[in-house]
């Protein structure tokens, strides 16, 4: 064995045999376990071994400890071996837990007065209290389970096998067993154990393997490791039909979403409704609401509302606001509001069309609901609304509306990222973080973390400072790292720092501190400094001489996130401001901003419309993009478009009089009574 390495695994194969019967005669199988398997365990090590029942996680432990001897290939080990492979091996169901301690610490060699010496300690870590003297055939597993630990670690050993004991005890000796270990660990033992709960493994390990079909499957970092594990468990019909069908009622409802989507099965809406039921009944909360929108669809408030109750009890959100919809009395004002929004829509204008969408969406009580809102999602999309392919992507991922589907959301996302939305940067490095839809992606997450970092985002700040440091997604560099740190930490004082500015600007304090403490708010990455500073840089404002090339940089940058810093790079392109003019990228960018709503751009864009800048000329969209603005608020538009409601006003006056004064009744009240009345002819 190599230096360092506790265990050594060359070669593994083992199988068993198993005796059918082929109509009359007797017939021996050979059913492999392990085929092949080289793996090395490093002293100091915590690893977790994870599969499903059957794939052989216990013999793979027996083989270690040597009970179990490998058809072929070699096991060897570096120090001695303390484990619990069996929670009754050594106890004697008559005997007291007492006693019990006495007799399983014989079979780990341990001399009787040393056990002497520790009895108090080791009956303290089991925390039987007074059941320590009863006997061990009245404990139940959990209760074995923490006797047999706790004699398994106050066994000077090298090296610890743990099997399932961590998953039989109660939460707190769990918890108190997981930081054990880790203390045997930091002390340079190693730790080899199995389980089901991932939520102990990641806690516990640094490294995972998982065996399957006979084979290691995949060996790494144990949050990568369960994150593959819980998506093959999750995206599998077959172990997923057999999780349902054994009462678990998150396989249940996973099972039926299956159905309703189509995913590793033919859609069947009443295979789907048997699961959703399935799940119902055992209180599974996204089953008893998503049960209660068909109900309700269907004309059945009175158990529609029941099962949003009961779902409302059981944690979901969701299910709170439809059970207190249907109970109080607001589903009038509810349609009120959707009907005043959905005649809005008639104007064509992409927020019209999100504004509505996002009040059916909040409001959503059946399929069909999340249908429409998705329906009007898509139509402010097209339009170019970045807000509302948010929102659509976030349907695609929950299934609302429509089938769920990841790479859809992906796909609208960068989308949405690209243009300079910041949920949309965020979404995207969660996505590839968190591992829970699609494999770890460090780079993919790195790449958006930074793009959010850049944005603003104080979150992200932390994480690409962290990436750096631990050179996670992206070679490891520390003077990054503490670059990143120091831009995170400085966050906190935002706020502070923009009152600061904002009392030094009323009441016309130093100008030279004015611009200092903007230089340190754009070091935040906070866009509204950034570009304030870049339109300083560009003009020279008050205190110093212009430098348009710095402030085109400064504004590029602050141009990572969509709407106002985007209209203001558009202004440069526009006219040359520290950057060659370029009046097509100016269109591209302002159109770009607008599409965050940001009144300005909507207003530029409207210019350029007019003035045909970086696009032919359109006099429909200029008007189109100036009410627009001027709904949005932007001062120039609403002045421009009183001025056409005014002219509208005169020229319907003045139609008015001319056509009163081509009637006849206006002829009549001409005429002059008497020719001593008639005007003079001089």
């Amino acid at each position: 064995m190599e230096p360092g390495v506790a265990i050594s695994i060359r070669g593994l194969r083992k199988s068993y045999g198993i005796v059918e019967m082929d109509g009359k005669k007797k017939k021996h199988v050979e059913y492999p376990i392990f085929e092949n398997i080289d793996l090395d365990v490093m002293k100091g090590d915590i690893v977790a071994i994870l599969g499903r029942n059957g794939c052989g996680k216990s013999t793979f432990l027996k083989m270690v400890s040597g009970i179990i001897e490998p058809d072929a290939g070699t096991v060897e080990v570096d120090g001695k071996i303390a484990s619990i492979l069996e929670l009754s091996m050594g106890f004697h169901g008559d005997l007291s837990g007492r006693d019990n301690i006495f007799l399983r610490s014989e079979l780990y060699g341990i001399p009787r007065k040393e056990v002497e010496r520790r009895i108090d300690d080791i009956v303290a870590y089991t925390d039987l209290g007074v059941y320590i003297d009863n006997p061990v055939r009245t404990y139940s597993s959990g209760m074995r389970s923490r006797l047999a630990f706790s004699v398994m670690v106050n066994v000077d050993a090298d090296i610890y096998l743990v099997d399932e004991a961590l998953s039989t005890g109660d939460m707190a000796f769990a918890s108190k067993a997981s930081e054990h270990l880790k203390e045997l660990v930091r002390s340079g033992k190693t730790v080899l154990f199995t389980s089901h709960s991932m939520g102990t493994i990641r806690r516990t390990c640094s490294r995972a393997i998982w065996i399957n079909n006979h084979t290691i499957a995949m060996d790494g970092p144990a949050d990568e490791v369960c994150d593959a594990y819980q998506r093959s468990i999750n995206d599998s019909v077959e172990e997923t039909m057999s999780l349902a069908e054994g009462g678990s009622s998150s396989a249940q409802y996973r099972l039926s979403t299956f159905y309703r989507d189509g995913n590793g099965v033919e859609m069947d809406e009443a295979q789907r409704r048997r699961w959703l039921e399935e799940a119902a009944k055992r209180d599974h909360p996204m089953a008893q609401c998503e049960l209660a929108d068909i109900i309700l669809a269907e004309g059945d408030e009175e158990a529609a509302a029941d099962l949003y109750r009961r779902a409302a009890d059981n944690g979901s959100n969701d299910a709170r606001r439809k059970h207190a919809t249907l109970s109080g009395e607001v589903r009038h004002q509810v349609e009120r509001i959707r009907g005043i929004l959905k005649e809005q829509t008639a104007s064509g204008y992409p927020y019209d069309y999100h504004n509505y969408a996002m009040a059916v969406y909040r409001s959503a009580l059946t399929a069909d609901d999340y249908r429409e809102a998705l329906e009007y999602f898509q139509k402010a999309s097209e339009i170019g609304w970045l807000d509302s392919d948010v929102a659509m992507a976030d349907m695609y991922r929950e299934g609302q509306g429509v089938p769920r589907d990841f790479s859809r959301y992906v796909e609208i996302l960068k989308a949405a990222a690209e243009a300079g939305h910041p949920r949309a940067m965020s979404k995207l490095a969660e996505f590839y973080s968190d591992g829970k839809y699609v494999a770890k992606d460090h780079a993919e997450a790195f790449k958006w973390h930074l793009l959010s970092a850049r944005a603003g985002n104080a979150k992200s700040q932390y994480q690409v400072a962290a990436m750096y440091s631990n050179g996670i997604g992206v070679e490891k560099d520390p003077e990054a790292a503490k670059q990143w740190f120091a831009t995170y930490s400085s966050t906190v004082l935002v706020d502070s720092r923009k009152a600061a500015m904002e009392v030094l600007k009323h009441r016309r304090g130093d100008l030279k501190l004015q611009k200092e403490l903007l230089k340190e708010s754009s070091l935040c990455f906070t866009s509204q400094s950034m570009v304030s500073l870049a339109l300083r840089y560009a003009t020279g404002g008050k205190d110093g001489k212009p430098n348009p090339h710095a402030g085109f940089d400064l504004m590029s940058k602050a141009a990572v996130i969509g709407g106002a810093p985007r209209a203001r790079l558009a202004e440069f392109y526009r006219d040359g401001i520290g950057v060659q003019k370029d009046e097509a990228k100016a269109f591209f960018l302002m159109r770009n901003a607008a599409a965050m709503g940001d009144a300005s751009a909507l207003y530029g864009l409207a210019l350029m419309y007019k003035d045909g800048t970086g696009v032919e000329s359109d006099e429909e969209q200029y008007r189109r993009y100036m009410r627009m603005a001027a709904e949005r608020g932007n001062r120039d538009a609403r002045d421009t478009v009183k001025q056409w409601e005014a002219r509208k006003e005169r020229r319907k006056k003045t139609k008015e009089t001319k056509r009163w004064m081509s009637c006849g009744a206006y002829r009549a009240t001409c005429r002059w009574p008497s020719a001593a009345s008639a005007p003079s002819a001089v």
